[in-house]
């Protein structure tokens, strides 16, 4: 197994969720010691490693919170501190069996810091010193700092803890309020300086508060010189027929997951009220972000990033990139490309969708993508969109491959059914999750990301698939991959391109960018990575578009500049033609530095598109001659 700071740098690692909890639900009356439980009941925690193992966890947390001697001290058991430690780290690597990192989970000691004496301060840091010694020599990974209310007394147990363990990663989570205030009305920012002077490994929060509200606090922490992490409630308690419980659904854990991992936030679990299925719902973003796998952490089998195995084949298997399709050959050739984004229809009815291609067609436009499921809605299968509209109109389609829907398996044999219907212009995309759509109960399956499938990809297109096994001819994909240039973690963003890159990405498209500074860094960041880059653009519709777009989509800024523009304009007509002039300087301003561009007409409005590049008709040439079947020649 790797480190796991080292790890933590590759990718998002997911912890486990809610011990004291968990158990109470499964019958532990509350009075007990849970700590003690490793003795008396070793094989209910066991079951419950397991349970959060088979979630997906990639770190098991011991159950130790309030294993210290002075807390033991208040059930009479302070003197088997010692065989309580041990037997709690033995029974999570029983459980974990090198699939997880071990976590020593470590709890304040219920002194009263603020108002302690010296004396008790003291008597304080000993139990810390006396608890961590114990873990520490018994093996775990990471020290675990959780649930502290008292900054100061925080700050103690990450000094003992550098002392006891010098060479073991020491994370420190504080508690919030609900207003996101930390002890004595600390900002996040605040605690965050403080528990890096301290010496942490990992900064962050748990408990307190649920998804929403740490969301926030962990956000503001990021930037602060360590990685973050999150371990919220599930939501606030409330007592249902005598029993607290926590009733933010696992659902809602999963979207929180997802937002908090684009933030940059480094690692996530769950505290009170979380259970297996609640982390279960995490791990789906984890998949998403690059995370590292539980399969993966063996050095000896570790298929490497994105979940599949490297393939190693001859490189002169694969068929050149001029000759695979008309798009590969006008990149190869250095021409400027065009591409315009559909929809596809929500129904079995394609003649509309028809006659927008046959429009575009007419004005000269011979690449058009078709989008994958876009904002996680139901459509008509995009494969069948691409098949009949290059039979039946000669359009060279560009099909989206989202790795969201369909497992390992599905996903090889989605590419194999594409190459078999002359479909040969992929975009590989990780997909966005059900949650954001009209069946938010739909699985999410992610069982790869865009890096894993470019890697599928990429062996097909040498003739192997992904177990090494040759499959007769090679496919001829074009391999195009999406990219945020403005995306809030934007080191993870380049990262991520460079893994996309080694995966077998040819062609980047990125997502609509209005700034021209945003891509110019952007460009200027990837010159080295030889990537041909096609710009994404959107014209805008509306003022309260604009403002969507801005404020609500990760990755979207719209300059103020541009939205003041679109407020002063009417709605209707007058709105969308300032929005296509917003577009046409938005691909002028970039033009001489793109591969090319790809418009994503808003409703498939293709006309807007049109508009867009006949006003850039000078900056570029287009295919044409591609008016119908007979002139297109079908899909190379």
């Amino acid at each position: 197994m790797k480190p796991f700071l080292e790890a933590l740098v590759e990718g998002p690692v997911l912890f486990d969720g809610a011990m004291g909890s968990l158990l109470y639900e499964r019958g532990v009356l509350h009075t007990r010691s849970y700590d003690e439980l490793v003795l008396s009941q070793p094989e209910l925690i066991r079951q419950v490693h397991l349970d959060y193992l088979a979630a997906g966890a990639q770190v098991i947390e011991t159950d130790t919170f309030g294993a210290n001697r002075i807390a033991l001290a208040r059930h009479g058991l302070a003197d088997q501190m010692t065989q309580i430690n041990k037997t709690a780290v033995r029974l999570a690597k029983e459980a974990a069996a090198g699939r997880a990192w071990i976590a020593a989970a470590v709890g304040p000691t219920g002194v009263r810091y603020a108002i302690a004496t010296e004396a008790e301060r003291r008597r304080a840091r000993l139990a810390l010193a006396e608890q961590i010694d114990t873990l520490v020599i018994a093996g775990v990974d990471v020290i675990l700092l959780e649930t502290f209310t008292s900054i100061l007394e925080l700050e103690t147990a990450i000094s003992v803890a550098k002392e006891r363990g010098p060479k073991v990663p020491v994370i420190a989570q504080h508690v919030f309020d609900a207003a996101g205030k930390g002890d004595g009305g600390l900002a996040p920012s605040e605690v965050a300086d403080r528990l890096v002077a301290a010496g942490a490994d990992v900064i962050g929060g748990n408990c307190g508060i649920g998804p929403a509200e740490l969301y926030g606090v962990g956000t503001a922490m990021i930037g602060r010189g360590k990685p973050v992490i999150v371990q919220p409630n599930a939501g606030l308690p409330a007592s249902v027929e005598g029993r607290t419980l926590y009733v933010a659904n696992p659902e809602h854990f999963g979207v929180f997951a997802r937002r908090m991992l684009k933030s940059g936030i480094r690692a996530i679990g769950g505290c009170c009220g979380t259970t297996p299925e609640h982390i279960r719902t995490m791990l789906g973003a984890i998949r998403m972000m690059g995370g590292v796998r539980i399969d993966q952490m063996e050095a000896k089998s570790a298929p490497g990033a994105g979940g599949v195995p490297e393939i190693r084949t001859p490189q002169e298997a694969v068929v050149p990139l001029a000759d695979r399709s008309r798009l590969g050959a006008r990149i190869a050739r250095g021409e400027f490309a065009v591409s315009v984004e559909l929809t596809a229809p929500a129904g079995t009815d394609l003649a509309k969708t028809k006659a927008q291609v046959e429009t575009l067609l007419a004005s000269g436009i011979d690449v058009v993508n078709i989008a994958d499921g876009p904002r996680a809605s139901a459509r008509m299968a995009n494969i069948a969109v691409c098949a009949r509209l290059a039979g039946e109109t000669g359009v060279e389609p560009i099909l989206h491959v989202c790795a969201r829907d369909r497992n390992f398996l599905g996903l090889v044999a989605h590419l194999l059914g594409a190459a078999a219907l002359g479909l040969r212009d992929l975009v590989i995309i990780t997909g966005d999750p059900p949650k954001m759509g009209d069946y938010p109960f739909a699985t999410p399956v992610y069982d790869v990301d865009s890096i894993g499938l470019l890697k599928i990809a990429r062996g097909l297109n040498a003739g192997f698939d992904p177990a090494g096994k040759a499959i007769g001819a090679a496919t001829s994909f074009v391999l195009a991959t999406g990219a945020e240039p403005g995306a809030q973690d934007y080191d993870r963003e380049l990262r991520r391109l460079e893994d996309k890159k080694a995966a077998g990405a040819e062609l980047v498209m990125t997502q609509p960018v209005y700034d021209p500074r945003t891509l110019e860094r952007f460009l200027d960041d990837t010159r080295t990575f030889g990537l041909p880059i096609m710009v994404g653009i959107l014209p805008l519709a509306s003022a309260r578009n604009a403002e969507f777009l801005h404020n609500e989509v990760p990755g979207m800024s719209i300059p103020a500049e541009y939205r003041a523009r679109m407020a002063r304009v009417p709605q209707g007509i007058e709105a969308r033609a300032e929005g296509i002039r917003i577009a046409q300087e938005a691909l002028a301003a970039v033009r001489h530095r793109v591969a090319g561009t790809y418009i994503m007409p808003p409703f498939n409005r293709v006309e807007s598109a049109i508009a867009v590049l006949e006003a850039a008709a000078d900056r570029f040439q287009p295919a044409r001659g591609a008016s119908g079947a007979g002139s297109a020649g079908g899909v190379p």
